[in-house]
């Protein structure tokens, strides 16, 4: 079995992908793609860990991971790559009485919007995917993997061990690195390789106990059903629990009273007519008011890096839709939005960053392992930012908002729920880890027949 960080087992890979899923996977897990080699997508998004970091030192230290040169960092930690694969593109779709009004796109900060044109495989017609966009990002970013050019990323393909499984995906003549159309083409080749990967069945299982629930083959908890009771949109959404779930737990707490449902939906999903499992995400954006993390290495980037330094702010979607903002004003077309864009709507988004995924959220290699939360990392505990969702604005309980306006109100905040109540949404969320397998039976049997009737003193 192959091994992760600190040798601890990767999530079983499966033999039934596709040949572009299994490319995509080699070139996920390839560590050569970099400058200095050393770091690939793997790195910093490891199944072990749910597709985020598998450093605890990272996690527990920082947030944000450190780059191919280990002491170049990021602003933000490493989100989930699972179960990002129907994102869409970056779209406004507001106003929202919960100011919901952008959804869509990549990254914490939506900057992979989904409008960037891949090449087609097979006429002139552009193509568009915010998760083949994202892709594109981190080999060039000197941040992250360093390289300095498509040219060096192909060339990187072309001498790897899978380069034969490149052409025989994307055809003979695919990684001639010698020639600049081919190169361009390559380079989106690779990342629309990694997407498909990432949208496979083994980055996307959905294995989890939750899911072993919903299909009647799994049994939660009391506390984890108390944790689906307080955690399930309370604003219309129809509670998973059964009737007689739903009368006991009406008289220990009001239903949906974390609210965390309403940006991380439970409930199954319909598309295109087929009942699909839950993304326990709404792909939107809020700012639910998370403090600075004050030990974010990037505050200690060069100016090149970070020209703030230590007065860094992080604005999320406000810095993307600000770029589009100005590009507007030199040509409209330059704004590929599905709204023209005005100074109100940058000012609407500041602080915004994009719902995560809650599968895998707990998800480690080992049960005393770190992972960090926020999109800075600044919580180190499930329990910790369950406690700040529940009290965020109860007085001397957490710092101050890096971005104290636009802030989530009614659904965040001080929702006044018990330790216990806390602890039973932690339980309900370790129900989403994938790789669930039911407990043994309780009835034991010798793996051999015995000679004698049982029971029959031993001598012994």
């Amino acid at each position: 079995m192959a091994q992760g960080f600190f040798g601890f087992p990767l999530a079983p890979q499966q033999d039934n992908l596709e040949p572009i899923e299994q490319l995509g996977r080699s070139l996920f897990n390839d560590t050569n793609l970099s400058v200095p080699a050393g770091q690939g997508c793997v790195t910093c998004h490891a199944p072990e860990a749910g597709f985020t970091s598998p450093n605890l030192f990272v996690n527990l230290l920082w947030g944000p991971h450190f780059g191919a040169i280990p002491n170049r960092f990021g602003s933000r930690k490493p989100p989930s790559a699972a179960y990002a694969g129907d994102s869409g593109n970056l779209t406004y779709v507001g106003p929202d009485p919960f100011a919901v009004d952008w959804e869509g796109g990549m990254f914490w900060d939506g900057r992979a919007t989904g409008f960037f044109p891949m090449y087609p495989e097979s006429d002139n017609s552009p193509e568009y995917d915010p998760l083949a966009e994202q892709a594109l990002g981190p080999f060039l970013n000197p941040l992250e993997q360093n390289v300095p050019n498509k040219r060096a990323v192909v060339r990187k393909v072309f001498f790897s061990r899978y380069r034969q499984l490149f052409l025989s995906v994307w055809g003979p003549d695919s990684l001639d690195f010698q020639d600049e159309e081919t190169v361009e083409k390559a380079y989106d080749q690779i990342v629309k390789s990694i997407a498909a990967f990432e949208r496979s069945s083994e980055v996307n299982p959905f294995t989890s106990k939750f899911d072993a629930w919903l299909a009647g083959d799994a049994e939660l908890t009391e506390q984890e059903k108390l944790g689906l009771w307080l955690f399930e949109n309370p604003f219309g959404a129809p509670s998973l629990l059964s009737e007689e779930d739903q009368e006991k737990f009406e008289e220990i707490a009001d239903h949906g009273k974390g609210r965390c449902g309403v940006c991380h939906p439970s409930n199954p999903r319909e598309v295109n007519g087929e009942t699909l499992p839950p993304l326990f995400t709404d792909f939107a954006y809020h700012n639910i008011g998370i403090p600075k993390n004050p030990d974010n290495p990037f505050y200690f980037m060069p100016p090149r890096f970070n020209p703030d330094r230590r007065n860094f702010v992080d604005r999320g979607l406000a810095g993307t839709l600000e770029k589009f903002f100005l590009a507007q004003q030199t040509d409209p077309a330059l704004n590929p939005l599905n709204k023209v864009l005005t100074q109100q709507d940058v000012e609407d988004a500041e602080g915004r960053h994009r719902t995560p995924t809650l599968r895998n959220v707990n998800l480690r290699p080992f049960p005393s392992f770190t992972k960090a939360y926020g999109h800075n990392g600044v919580f180190k505990s499930m329990e910790e930012i369950v406690h700040f969702y529940n009290a965020r604005d109860v007085p001397g309980e957490f710092d101050e908002p890096e971005v104290p306006v636009n802030l989530t109100q009614g659904i965040v905040g001080d929702l006044g729920m018990t330790k216990d109540e806390e602890l039973a949404i932690v339980a309900f969320l370790a129900t989403l880890s994938d790789g669930y397998e039911p407990p043994p039976e309780d009835d034991f049997e010798f793996p051999f027949p015995l000679p004698f009737p049982f029971p029959f003193p031993f001598p012994f």
